[in-house]
């Protein structure tokens, strides 16, 4: 064992020198790793009770006093309903038929994005509308870049356009 003793205490230094050098490189590399993706995800934006349309907020903060029922209803734009199978789709108008009441959209695609079918057909009902005002789907023309609540059934219900 006493022969064996000075080889012992060498083995144990290296392996407390060989330990400390790995230990020490390890956690200056953890530091110095640059992250591969720096891209920001936003939530999309927030469509349910916009402000206002006019960019003027009401001084009491209550819009719905300012506004008429008739004109909340056309304005008001619920919330997408994943647990209902909605989805909003964002994209760039490449052709409207106001007859058949499609559009044609160029999806803009993200990791989230679910690919769906560039025609889309737009509800009797939908709302229809820019920041300022509820428009007609006449007024959708191809560049405009629109979001569209796509329901389970694949039609929009909300086109929300140049958002």
């Amino acid at each position: 064992m006493r022969k064996n003793l000075p080889f012992l205490i060498l083995f144990a230094v290296v392996a407390v020198v060989i330990g400390g050098y790995l230990g020490y490189t390890s956690l200056n590399e953890e530091k110095t790793v640059i992250p591969e993706n720096r891209d920001i995800k936003a939530a999309p934006p927030h469509i349910a009770d916009d402000e206002n349309d006019s960019g003027n907020k009401p001084q009491d903060g209550n819009r719905e006093s300012d506004l008429s029922p008739q004109t909340l209803e056309e304005t008001n734009v619920e919330n997408v309903d994943p647990k209902a199978g909605e989805m909003i789709v964002w994209g760039e108008v490449k052709a409207v038929d106001i007859e058949k009441r499609i559009i044609t959209i160029d999806q803009e695609m993200d990791d989230n994005s679910v690919k769906i079918s560039p025609n889309v057909a737009v509800k009797k009902d939908a709302v229809v509308r820019t920041r300022e005002d509820v428009i007609s789907l006449e007024r959708i023309k191809a560049g405009d870049v629109v979001g569209a609540i796509i329901t389970s059934d694949g039609n929009a219900r909300a086109v929300l356009v140049n958002y």
